[in-house]
């Protein structure tokens, strides 16, 4: 497997799980009453996947001129 390969997976990896441990914890606050319920949070959610996509995005284009920049 490619270290290019294994970067993404690695990668995917982690945004998964960030967003999997960021939705069972407001699930949680929201069951403790600590925060409001889904129903008025909802716009949270396309803000926090358009955030990453452009963090993500950032990351790629930071990590392709590393790689541009080596030599061999």
């Amino acid at each position: 497997m490619s270290d290019k390969k294994m970067d993404a997976d690695r990668r995917g990896m982690l945004i998964g799980g960030l967003i999997t441990l960021g939705v069972g914890l407001i699930f949680l606050l929201s069951n403790l009453g600590i925060m409001p319920g889904i129903g008025e949070m909802w716009p949270m959610f396309p803000i926090i996947v358009g955030v990453a996509l452009i963090i993500g995005a950032f990351y790629k284009d930071k990590k392709s001129d590393e790689s541009d920049q080596l030599p061999g």
